[in-house]
């Protein structure tokens, strides 16, 4: 896919991460990729450079600290040409796809206990997405 200079911002949100999943509706849905037999669904979701500070702000503010009963932090994150803007419940990100500009955000994931395979930010580039 071509690069979509100061056009829409792509996101990636899995349903777990939100408490409230009605919020989904809210959302211009663009793509989904359902995994273990469709209890986890990756949804990603298109946003304006009007909309999106609403947008990370909703979503944040709507993201669980749980799956069932157990303890589990999230992040979502957004993208577009150059910038990867990566969601945590407490904490936002505003760096690029260039992973040398990840140190921060991927401490941060530890320190929240998120593994580390998880903290992968993927896909961050239009030219990555798969679904």
């Amino acid at each position: 896919m071509a690069k979509n200079i100061g056009g829409a911002y792509h996101g990636i949100i899995i349903n777990v991460s939100q408490r409230d999943r009605s919020i989904f509706k809210t959302a211009e849905i663009i793509g989904k990729k359902k995994l273990f037999f469709g209890f986890l669904t990756f949804y990603k979701i298109k946003a304006s450079p009007d909309t999106i500070d609403g947008t990370i702000k909703a979503f944040q503010g709507n993201m669980a600290d749980r799956v069932l009963f157990r303890k589990q932090e999230f992040y979502l994150h957004f993208y577009r040409d150059d910038e990867l803007i990566i969601v945590f419940r407490d904490k936002i990100f505003n760096v690029s796809p260039d992973t040398s500009t990840w140190a921060a955000a991927i401490a941060h994931g530890r320190q929240l206990k998120i593994a580390d395979k998880q903290l992968d930010f993927k896909p961050n580039r239009f030219e990555d997405e798969d679904y």
